[in-house]
């Protein structure tokens, strides 16, 4: 008996281990590792879900595309590193500013969107202006001082069915 139970402790240890080990992949094949914000992969997947949904008559939705403006030259002159950094906290201000509903997205480099469920048009522009204003106000420090501050450009469409979301981004871009 004593085998027996040992052997179903162990399968089961197995088991669990497995499905800890598939939840991870997965995780990490729809996350940026940088930001943890989800990637391009789930976006491409949640605006066919959204597209899907507000199609069938449920309420549209809208979206949010932006990128730091001159980003490239604010890592040229203060290094990789500190646009790492700059990326991280406005990753971690998208998630603090948006709704809890809201996909907060990673396309890469410094661009990103924010498909936001069951929303119109004034509700995305009306959460897009507040996250300009609240990345405007990050600060980031680093060892030898804050870094200059970060502003956005963003564009805004909404979606109430009938077009394709490939559109609805191009559009936003």
């Amino acid at each position: 008996l004593g085998q027996f139970v040992t052997r179903c402790a162990e399968h089961i240890s197995l088991a669990i281990a497995k499905v800890k080990l598939r939840d991870e992949l997965h995780d990490q094949s729809i996350r940026d590792p940088l930001t943890g914000l989800y990637n391009r992969r789930y976006f491409m997947d949640a605006m066919r879900r959204e597209t899907v949904s507000s199609d069938r008559g449920e309420k549209g939705f809208g979206l949010i595309s932006f990128d730091a403006d001159k980003f490239k030259t604010f890592s040229d002159n203060h290094g990789h590193e500190a646009g790492n950094m700059v990326l991280r906290a406005l990753a971690q201000r998208i998630v603090a500013v948006m709704p809890d509903d809201a996909i907060c997205v990673r396309i890469g480099g410094e661009e990103f969107a924010i498909p936001l469920p069951k929303t119109d048009l004034y509700d995305a522009l009306a959460s897009a202006e507040r996250l300009r204003r609240d990345v405007e106000a990050i600060e980031v420090r680093t060892a030898f001082g804050p870094l200059p501050r970060v502003t956005i450009s963003s564009g805004v469409v909404a979606h109430d069915g009938g077009s394709d979301p490939a559109e609805r981004f191009d559009e936003a871009s």
